[in-house]
């Protein structure tokens, strides 16, 4: 039998019991419900409790190697470029957690490119930010509060988590940033706002890139099945004190109408499902999940940017390949300590629970909001193309033993391995006029300007 720490139990519990009074008061809850709850809930969620440590659980690019913020560093650097080198660039990072990929992207910039470092505006925001020291990062933070935590730190509605109003934005105005960071301090954090936020309803006015990794896919989704024919969704209830689930008709249409215009459901396939280039593929039994959260997200995205670029990096598929046989249970996997499982209704708010994401919906949703889908390919050829064998070669001359050299390798190759986070996508998508699209993490030509490095 396993044994919980008495503290787990009880957080534990406490989302459990949000969970089953949502059922009482209602009699049944959508997946999405109970998703939002095991994930997020201010009672013990697994991303809203600051003592969940998320390195116990699964690992991620950030924390496997830092050459993975270096490279995306060199992709910043060339977005810089094309957007005619601005006074100030914002970096948003969403999702930021602990920090590791801030941190690792900061210091490549200084290293590399010291021209960006002094106009880089780095915001981490996240739902409940993590900067706690660890021996798992490669890097020590270190800004004078000893706790991880800038003294600009600050909530999406522009006040300071501890003191006086922040002034170097006014978020929820629509104002803009004051000016580029001091060059004072260059180190991993000059430059970086931690920032408590959920979404991006706040951010206005930025110029720069917004930067999504392991983000969409811990977006809360419906569940549904094909049952005579017919859409049906998958509700969460209780029976004879377990929760269970069970199919009836959609709490919303938005679920239907999804898969109709990716032409995956034979009700009214339009001209844009046909462009999937197939018949329906939702047979009888199949179930699967559709992310609606994606919708609100992406118009946050586009009345937050004002000229620049997206960053979507996330596992996931194209629609066609996404709602496919191969899948016919759906994508809907839990973590918990490094166990994959598919059953969500253990370890409530101690296991994080993930679907890949629909790439296809992605960018049609950008299309309408203005947002051009500019680079789409594995994360292991945009690692490629910005560079990736140069940094792997040069860890031969950098004097480590042959035991830390192997090490190191190991690490850098499981964020181009196919079966670890190699098989990632990378999206970019683009707002504004006159803006170049050849890439180079999707291929385009190197125009980073000779001077701009260090």
């Amino acid at each position: 039998m396993a044994y919980w720490p008495f503290w787990e139990m009880r957080v534990r519990s406490a989302v459990d019991q949000e969970i089953r009074s949502l059922i009482h008061k209602h009699g049944r809850i959508t997946f999405a419900q109970f998703m939002q709850a095991c994930l997020y809930s201010p009672h013990g969620g697994f991303y809203a409790s600051t003592g969940t440590k998320i390195s116990t659980h699964f690992g991620t690019s950030p924390t496997s190697h830092p050459v993975f913020g270096t490279l995306i560093a060199r992709q910043l650097e060339q977005m810089w470029h094309l957007l005619g080198d601005p006074p100030v660039f914002h970096v948003i990072e969403v999702g930021s957690g602990d920090g590791a990929l801030a941190q690792s992207i900061v210091q490549a910039c200084w290293r590399m490119a010291p021209r960006l470092a002094q106009v880089l505006y780095y915001v981490a925001a996240d739902y409940e930010p993590r900067w706690l020291p660890s021996p798992d990062h490669p890097f020590a933070w270190d800004n004078g509060t000893g706790d991880g935590m800038s003294s600009a730190t600050a909530s999406a509605e522009g006040r300071q988590l501890n003191g006086a109003p922040f002034p170097a934005t006014a978020w929820a105005e629509g104002g803009q940033f004051n000016g580029p960071p001091s060059p004072s301090r260059r180190d991993a954090l000059v430059g970086v706002q931690r920032v408590k936020t959920e979404g991006l309803r706040a951010f206005r006015n930025i110029v720069g890139c917004i930067l999504c990794n392991e983000l969409i896919d811990n977006f809360p989704v419906h569940r549904f099945a094909i049952q005579g024919g017919r859409v049906k969704e998958v509700f969460v209830t209780s029976a004879g004190g377990h929760l269970t689930e069970v199919l009836d008709e959609p709490s919303t249409p938005r679920i239907e109408e999804r898969l109709t215009s990716l032409g995956l459901f034979p009700a009214t396939a339009s001209a844009e499902g046909r462009q999937l280039d197939g018949a329906p593929s939702l047979t009888e039994g199949y179930r699967g999940e559709v992310n609606l959260a994606m919708e609100d997200w992406t118009g946050q995205l586009a009345q937050a940017l004002d000229r620049g670029f997206i960053l979507t990096i996330d596992y996931g598929q194209l629609a066609a390949d996404l709602y496919s046989h191969q899948n016919y249970q759906g994508t809907l996997v839990c973590y918990h300590r490094h166990v994959v499982s598919r059953d969500p209704y253990q370890h409530i708010g101690h296991q994080d629970i993930t679907c890949q994401v629909d790439f296809t919906s992605l960018m049609r949703l950008g299309d309408r909001h203005g947002l051009a889908t500019v680079g789409y390919t594995l994360q292991s050829k945009f690692l490629t193309n910005l560079g990736f064998a140069s940094h792997l070669d040069a860890l031969q001359t950098q004097g480590l033993s042959a035991a830390r050299t192997a090490l190191s390798r190991m690490a850098m190759m499981t964020l181009v391995d196919p079966d670890e986070y190699g098989d990632f996508k990378v999206l970019a998508q683009a707002k504004g006029h006159g803006l170049g699209i050849a890439l180079l993490g999707f291929g385009g030509q190197d125009r980073l300007a000779p001077s701009s490095g260090g």
